[in-house]
């Protein structure tokens, strides 16, 4: 693991997975995006849902070079290693305080380059729906001091099994959190937001866990907001 973020290859390694990826959704589905207006400079953080490995070349079509991301220890040493590292990525042990994992990442942020882009969910949504959200993004957006950026993808779940599925990806106004050392109630609160923000962006079908909850509404109508304003 590099010791500065400096020497994070991201956006060499970023421009390995456009290609791959551009190939992929042309090919095997049928590519949508939507509130790329919404991104800001970096340092920020992605947070998004996660159906499927597909998720990550689609995000790759829609956001600006030089993403990091997590992904779980275990795929080390396995066939879909060299896949991984198509991207720039953090090896993480899932379900875990894995403090090595925290303070690169927290590197990577503090060198101000690049983004990182988290599932908060932790691993892949066997159902379709929203799992419980971890506090990892919570709590690394509240010690860097970024943004949050909310992002939803559905469709890759399909991708090899349906011929050429409807691929959308949307992303939402950044969240913002206070800077300090959020911890317990403060981080839940915080990850509960980032949640029903990822899940505003979702058709109800994928709303899972956080189905009804209101912050859904209310995280709607910011959206729509927004939207209106930048017309």
């Amino acid at each position: 693991m590099p010791t500065t973020p400096a020497d994070w290859p991201a956006t060499r390694q970023s421009r390995l997975m456009v290609p791959f990826a551009r190939v992929l959704m042309t090919l095997f589905a049928r590519f949508h995006a939507a509130g790329t207006e919404h991104i800001p400079d970096p340092p920020f953080i992605l947070a998004s849902n996660h159906l499927s490995y597909y998720d990550i070349p689609a995000f790759h079509l829609v956001m600006p070079y030089g993403t990091v991301g997590f992904a779980a220890r275990k795929y080390r040493g396995t066939w879909r290693e060299p896949l991984f590292r198509l991207n720039a990525i953090i090896w993480i042990t899932q379900f875990s305080a894995d403090r090595d994992a925290l303070r690169a990442a927290q590197r990577v942020l503090a060198d101000g380059t690049y983004h990182m882009g988290i599932a908060p969910e932790g691993t892949r949504s066997r159902t379709g729906g929203l799992q419980p959200g971890t506090s990892g993004a919570a709590y690394l957006a509240t010690r860097a001091g970024v943004p949050v950026l909310p992002g939803a993808v559905w469709g890759t779940e399909h991708m090899f099994k349906r011929l050429r599925p409807r691929v959308v990806v949307r992303l939402g106004p950044p969240l913002h959190f206070p800077q300090g050392r959020a911890k317990g109630d403060e981080l839940d609160a915080y990850t509960e937001q980032i949640m029903c923000a990822i899940a505003a962006l979702l058709p109800d079908q994928y709303h899972g866990v956080y189905a009804g909850n209101p912050l859904i509404d209310q995280f709607r109508g910011a959206g729509e907001q927004a939207q209106t304003t930048a017309r």
